[in-house]
């Protein structure tokens, strides 16, 4: 492995930071010209009330554990439990640009529109080879 001098490395860190600058700009939805899905502006704004309902739930599990309600003290932190499950579902669905295909399968968004855009010029080609009969 290489070793980099000081400079070097602040360049490679800055030419990666502008990389992942410009994936997070592409991301932004429509404001930001990336094409995405319209939500997906407000996907972390999901994911932080999510996060909060969990830490809320657990909160108030612990208060009610103290206040000898253990019954209300389970119920609540299944339902904390359940919040910070979709939370990190919906960070690792973000993280890695999932789109759902199908009824429970999950693929990155790059292949699903590569094959989609295949399916289509051959559909178009088909159609070519029928007006040319």
């Amino acid at each position: 492995m290489k070793s980099r001098t000081a400079g070097e490395s602040l360049e490679h860190d800055t030419e990666q930071e502008g990389a992942r600058r410009a994936v997070d700009d592409d991301d932004a939805g429509p404001a930001g010209g990336g094409g995405r899905a319209p939500d997906a502006a407000a996907r972390p704004v999901r994911g932080r009330l999510l996060r909060g309902a969990a830490c809320a739930l657990f909160a108030a599990a612990a208060a009610l554990l103290l206040a000898g309600r253990t019954e209300a003290a389970f119920l609540v932190a299944g339902l904390g439990a359940s919040a910070w499950f979709l939370n990190v579902r919906a960070g690792l669905i973000r993280k890695h640009d999932l789109v759902k295909v199908g009824g429970r399968n999950w693929r990155p968004r790059d292949e699903v529109e590569a094959e989609e855009a295949a399916a289509r010029e051959e559909e178009e080609e088909e159609e070519d080879e029928g007006a040319v009969r």
